[in-house]
């Protein structure tokens, strides 16, 4: 029986490569301030059902709801997130992009980021991070990868971040991965 590969990669900073521990901010082109709106998943603009958000949002919240330690880094508990349709945009479009390309990194469509990702959907932002998965065939599973990985962690524990985006695009038979996760976490400016 062969075994299941699997492959994790964070980045704060949106275009910094594979760095897994890489958690600095990236920093947004001038535009004007707006809050993007947190939004119910079952609102215009998501693509992901209610159960798969609602559930996302259950793990990543009770992550969060603990101290924890990433890596040598000791990160408090940090406040809820909530689900943002333009970070779930942001993220689609990366996890979409990997899958169709058969590729694993940070770096998007014609060398974008994701923070030029997410500037694309709309969204005015502060900071923003990426985690991106493969393989992994649940969410209980990929947040638990995200947890346990020290750069991953690090996103996942930043207080400064309050809009998620997660989703889960599944691999083909020419992919080299089953699944393709892409998440995207940020603060409105």
């Amino acid at each position: 029986m062969a075994a299941v590969a699997t492959m994790l990669a964070a980045c704060g900073g949106g275009g910094s490569g594979e760095n897994s521990a890489i958690s600095a901010a990236e920093t947004p082109a001038a535009a004007p301030t707006a809050r993007a709106a947190a939004a119910d998943p079952a609102s215009i603009g998501s693509t992901v059902d209610k159960a798969f958000s609602d559930r996302m949002l259950e793990l990543l919240n009770a992550a969060r709801s603990v101290a924890r330690n990433c890596g040598a880094t000791t990160f408090p508990a940090a406040g809820p997130l909530v689900w943002n349709t333009q970070t779930e945009q942001a993220a689609r479009a990366q996890a979409e992009y990997l899958q169709q390309n058969n590729l694993f990194s940070h770096t998007g469509a014609g060398g974008s980021s994701v923070g030029e990702r997410l500037t694309t959907t709309g969204y005015v932002w502060s900071t923003v991070g990426e985690n991106i998965a493969a393989g992994y065939t649940d969410m209980a599973a990929v947040v638990q990868g995200w947890v346990d990985s020290p750069g991953h962690c690090v996103n996942v524990m930043n207080g400064n971040f309050v809009d998620l985006g997660v989703v889960l695009v599944p691999g083909t038979s020419s992919n080299t991965y089953r699944t393709y996760w892409g998440m995207v976490l940020a603060r409105p400016r």
